[in-house]
């Protein structure tokens, strides 16, 4: 039990150095409130990212009229 809680730590550990690291080197740093900013949009663009596409309808079955 003890081992699964540690491999939690440090994944989301690497996530949150992760996201920092993406952050930082893609909008560089000016103020601790704009690299917050900025880190919300990165993960704003990674929740949109994962969202689930809805296929169009297929309409190779349709015959031309």
């Amino acid at each position: 039990m003890m081992t699964l809680v540690r491999k939690l730590f440090w994944l989301a550990l690497f996530l949150v150095f992760t996201l920092g690291f993406v952050t930082l080197f893609d909008h560089g740093y000016n103020t601790t409130k704009q690299f917050t900013a900025d880190a919300r949009s990165e993960v704003h663009d990674l929740m949109t990212s994962w969202r689930p596409v809805k296929p169009a309808p297929d309409k190779s079955d349709d015959t031309p009229k």
